[in-house]
């Protein structure tokens, strides 16, 4: 065992599941993990495809996906998807943060509350006649055909 201090890079934390990983810092390390049925989370497939985008574009590090809702749509709310890098919008001290897959989803605490998101999922489905990003928001009452809008 080295006697030489360790970097913040290099500092692990004790993982109960399993062995040690690697401490998270900035926005990882104040998400809570989305568990099934709670919280904002990511399918895999979902979370592939936000890092494909990540990486194809050379984003930062200090990128987060942002999830909110507005008022319109044919059902009286839409959904909001955003990548937002948090050393340029920093996350409010009441925003809800969650981890999926390794990503930090943020969400404004009136969308979370307003929008029912508790309990979300984001998709993402490749179709024959196009794909996209896909919520299954458990708490939705009414969904429009397209799954952009929804009502509470």
């Amino acid at each position: 065992m080295s006697t030489k201090p360790q970097t913040d890079a290099e500092q692990t934390v004790e993982n109960s599941a399993g062995p040690a990983a690697p401490k998270a810092t900035g926005l990882l390390a104040r998400a809570q993990p989305a568990a099934e049925g709670q919280g904002i989370g990511l399918s895999e497939l979902a979370a592939q495809q936000i890092r494909v985008v990540l990486e194809k574009n050379s984003y930062p590090d200090t990128m987060y996906l942002y999830v909110g809702v507005k008022g319109g749509g044919c059902s009286g709310l839409q959904y909001v998807l955003d990548l937002r890098d948090e050393a340029k919008v920093p996350p409010a001290e009441n925003d809800q943060v969650f981890s999926s897959h390794g990503l930090a989803v943020v969400c404004d605490l009136k969308s979370y509350v307003v929008g029912a998101l508790d309990g979300t999922t984001i998709d993402y489905r490749d179709e024959l006649m196009g794909g996209g990003f896909v919520f299954n928001n458990p708490n939705a009452k009414r969904q429009c055909g397209c799954g952009s809008s929804y009502t509470a």
